[in-house]
């Protein structure tokens, strides 16, 4: 008898590159700093290959995205609490901005 491999498949993410654009438009949520702000992503619940969902999106500049990604100052724990205190600071930003609405 041969062994069989069974393929785990890929948990669909939400993506939304309109979304990204936006977030990338604003300036850092963490610092202020403008014209250099990515969409950084949570670190949590991430794996090999794999992103987390683009609804985590926070609007950081490229030091303070470098902050979040290797912890040099922050343990695991401060870096999870940073990213979710910047990803509720950046859906406030999109709304007050009138780039996220709800739709009904």
């Amino acid at each position: 008898m041969t062994a069989r491999i069974i393929g785990i498949p890929k948990p669909l993410t939400f993506r939304s590159e309109k979304l990204r654009r936006a977030v990338a438009e604003l300036p850092c949520v963490c610092c202020g700093r403008v014209g250099s702000t990515q969409a950084a992503h949570g670190n949590e619940g991430k794996g090999m290959g794999m992103k987390v969902s683009d609804a985590m999106l926070a609007a950081l500049c490229t030091f303070c995205h470098t902050e979040l990604d290797q912890g040099r100052v922050m343990s695991k724990a401060e870096r999870r609490a940073f990213a979710l205190e910047m990803v509720a600071k950046t859906y406030v930003a999109l709304m007050e901005g009138g780039k996220l609405e709800v739709v009904k």
